[in-house]
């Protein structure tokens, strides 16, 4: 799948994972106060949806899933949402979570998708603004604190 190494910081490998390995992150450092059962999402199982996890010395420290559909919630492999980008606490602000979401752009793009979004938390707008997104809208509050919509336009790589 894709691996990456990086010559600084933590030794990352980036790889595909599957969506139930991304739950016990996606709980115990996204949605803590939440049930479990919100830890899983609508689309994690779709055919065309896509979760990868970065890995320190075997340890899985991150991980983002990709799930194709519309802001709308259409269902479009042409569109997908960037969902669940979480890191462990010793690995944030070491560039993991920028390499995940490129990875997974690279990704897309080579299966011709034309745009990628996220409602990303607020604080985490420098992210996203690195991975190309701009924030579009009005910030909102939802169960886990307040976010943007972020929108990215992707060059798909022609076959």
């Amino acid at each position: 799948m894709v691996a990456e190494r990086s010559p600084a910081g933590p030794d990352i490998e980036i790889r595909a994972i599957s969506a139930e390995d991304a739950y016990p992150l996606r709980r115990r450092h996204l949605r803590p106060t939440l049930p479990p059962e919100d830890s899983r999402y609508v689309g994690d199982d779709h055919p065309a949806a896509f979760h990868l996890g970065a890995f320190a010395h075997g340890d899985l420290v991150g991980a983002v899933s990709f799930l194709p559909g519309t802001e709308r919630g259409e269902v479009d492999t042409r569109i997908y949402q960037l969902q669940a980008m979480v890191t462990v606490p010793a690995v944030r602000n070491a560039g993991v979570g920028v390499r995940l979401g490129q990875a997974g752009i690279t990704l897309l793009e080579a299966r011709g998708a034309t745009r990628v979004w996220c409602d990303g938390r607020s604080p985490a707008a420098s992210l996203y603004e690195r991975l190309g997104f701009r924030a579009v809208g009005e910030e909102f509050v939802t169960a886990t604190g307040p976010h943007f919509r972020f929108v990215r336009d992707l060059n798909p790589v022609s076959g």
